[in-house]
């Protein structure tokens, strides 16, 4: 008996090897599985071309100034060809207290982190706004030179009559599906005169619209 048992020993051993081999081959497949898997989650999600993102940030413009200019009126609008960074935490101090402050509160945490990313790579703008009413694009230095003074001011009036102000435009932040957008807009008329802030559109049925804002006016 005592011989019996010595000579499965070495059957034993081998019997061990192979389970712990066969365990080891199933954590590796089981492994790469969930990596295959993941990644084909991954590619699944929607890729936006920069082209793409780009038409999609004129569409949100061209709604909140809709929203503004809801028919043709008969004024002009008068655009700053630029954007400009309307985001001021710089990291100092508390920013969960300036977003609850100035925030639309149903911005998601994606659409906030991306429009942060963007607002400070400032972009030239074009004519590819669909508005309701006549435009113009002007510069950085002429909306500076418009409401330097007093007289500057008067004088602008005069030669655009028809005309409420210049508007300014933040980039555009977007979630990652593209139907969440957050704007910064400002429209400034001389001195105090202005008001702007923070718009949360969404895109529903093909159209932006706008869903909530946090502004101010002077």
């Amino acid at each position: 008996m005592i011989r019996a048992a010595a000579s499965t020993a070495p059957f034993d051993g081998f019997v061990k090897r192979m389970r712990r081999t066969a365990l080891y081959l199933f954590t590796m497949i089981a492994a790469f599985s969930l990596g295959v898997i993941a990644h084909a989650i991954k590619t699944k999600q929607p890729q936006f071309s920069a082209e793409m993102r780009e038409a999609e940030e004129y569409a949100v413009y061209s709604a909140l100034i809709n929203s503004f200019h809801p028919k043709n009126d008969g004024k002009l609008l008068l655009i700053q060809n630029r954007t400009e960074s309307f985001y001021p935490h710089d990291g100092t101090g508390d920013e969960t207290k300036y977003i609850k402050d100035h925030l639309p509160p149903d911005t998601s945490e994606e659409t906030l982190n991306d429009y942060k990313s963007v607002d400070r790579q400032t972009k030239a703008l074009d004519q590819r706004f669909v508005v309701n009413d006549t435009y113009l694009l002007v510069t950085e230095d002429r909306r500076h030179q418009w409401f330097t003074s007093l007289k500057s001011i008067q004088e602008f009036h005069q030669r655009y009559p028809n005309s409420t102000g210049i508007r300014l435009l933040s980039r555009v932040g977007f979630n990652k599906t593209l139907d969440e957008a957050l704007v910064y807009s400002w429209g400034y008329c001389g001195g105090d005169c202005g008001g702007g802030g923070y718009y949360l559109l969404r895109k529903e049925n093909g159209r932006w619209t706008i869903k909530q804002q946090r502004t101010w006016i002077s």
